[in-house]
């Protein structure tokens, strides 16, 4: 009798448990089937506050998706406590689990707990380094680092937010990292930071040595009116990779420098060409820039343009002239004196065209030097 009253307690535990955890299932099911996510985060918080500690089956889960889940209203916070005990949890599939691990730190940065943020941050760049696939490492680490330096931008913290940007610019050169970088350059010059912008991109040199640290550093070189320096830092960068940044600042500085040094014109006509195939919105400014470059350097022939326009205007009065003595005459209304003024003033235009051909004809042969320039440098750039 005894044993079988003990046998019937025993199963209506068991049946119970099971009713419970049958019961916890379909909660959690409800939940993860509403639409709202709002409404959803809500149903998983008082499933958790119901269920937690107990095993049921989808524990883990709920945690996740209280993370994972996007509602602008949720506690963030909170959010990212239970992600983090969603981390500690078996049974998180390895998907999951680097989503929870990038949510974090975005979630705690967005409560305004900096300091648990750049946790999560590190947590992620710890994580990086252990995967097998060398790409998918450089990027994981590298958000962390990206993490960490956007939260220190936004709290006034330039100089951690550079390094961080820096140190994920080398391990992962993505143009998305370089615009951390560009936009932290921008909130300097604003604030007219240049010492420490200064200070920051000779760091990113030293530490790149490539086009886009060479450009940061070179303009802030030139806003403080370094400009040698900055030309020096332009081209070292320019020779490793020639972008169309690089050669509009050279062309540009070197432009300035020509009208007091005419000993640096060809320099400066070889990089205006340069800048044109490389800047094709600018081409029809450098390669104007560069043909006057050119050109100045024979004075004979600068001053031949200023002479066409001096003969194009001769011809103009020619013609203003004829307008007013002879519009609306026929040949048979002039006079023997008009006939013979027009016939003058018509070899007086005669005689400006030929002036002007002859001027052309002597302009041709450095224009065709310039243009064989041109075709030189263009090959060069394999354009």
């Amino acid at each position: 009798m005894k044993r079988t009253l003990f046998a019937t307690v025993t199963l209506v535990f068991v049946l119970a448990g099971l009713a419970a955890a049958q019961g916890a299932d379909e909660e959690y099911l409800k939940a993860m089937q509403l639409s709202d996510n709002c409404q959803k985060v809500q149903a998983l918080e008082a499933y958790i506050a119901k269920y937690a500690g107990q095993g049921t089956t989808n524990e883990h889960w709920a945690y996740a998706y209280c993370c994972l889940t996007p509602c602008a209203s949720k506690n963030a916070g909170k959010a990212a406590e239970y992600g983090e005990k969603a981390l500690g949890m078996a049974g998180v599939d390895s998907t999951t689990k680097l989503q929870l691990m990038i949510a974090i730190p975005q979630l705690y940065y967005g409560a305004g707990q900096a300091d648990k943020g750049d946790a999560g941050a590190r947590k992620l760049i710890e994580y990086g380094k252990g995967q097998s696939d060398a790409k998918v490492a450089a990027q994981l680490q590298a958000g962390g680092y990206v993490m960490i330096g956007q939260s220190a931008e936004k709290a006034g913290d330039y100089g951690k937010a550079a390094e961080n940007y820096i140190t994920a610019y080398g391990i992962f050169k993505d143009p998305s990292i370089s615009k951390q970088l560009n936009s932290l350059a921008a909130t300097l010059y604003k604030n007219q930071k240049f010492a420490e912008a200064e200070k920051v991109f000779r760091q990113f040199y030293a530490a790149d040595q490539g086009p886009e640290s060479a450009a940061l550093l070179g303009q802030t070189l030139y806003k403080q009116g370094k400009t040698d320096e900055a030309l020096a830092i332009f081209k070292e960068g320019y020779a490793k990779k020639k972008t169309g940044g690089l050669a509009q600042n050279i062309a540009i500085i070197l432009n300035a420098q020509v009208k007091t040094d005419p000993s640096k014109t060809m320099e400066a006509v070889n990089a205006n060409i340069e800048a044109a195939f490389l800047v094709p919105a600018q081409q029809k400014n450098f390669l104007g820039q560069a043909q006057n470059l050119f050109v100045g350097q024979d004075k004979e022939l600068a001053s031949s343009y200023t002479r066409i326009e001096e003969h194009k205007k001769a011809i103009d009065e020619f013609n203003k002239t004829i307008d007013q003595k002879f519009d609306g005459k026929s040949e048979d209304d002039l006079s023997d004196s008009d006939k013979r003024l027009l016939k003058t003033l018509n070899a007086n235009i005669e005689a400006e065209n030929q002036a002007i051909a002859k001027i052309q004809a002597s302009q041709k042969g450095v224009l065709d030097k310039f243009n064989a320039l041109v075709a030189q440098v263009k090959a060069r750039l394999g354009k």
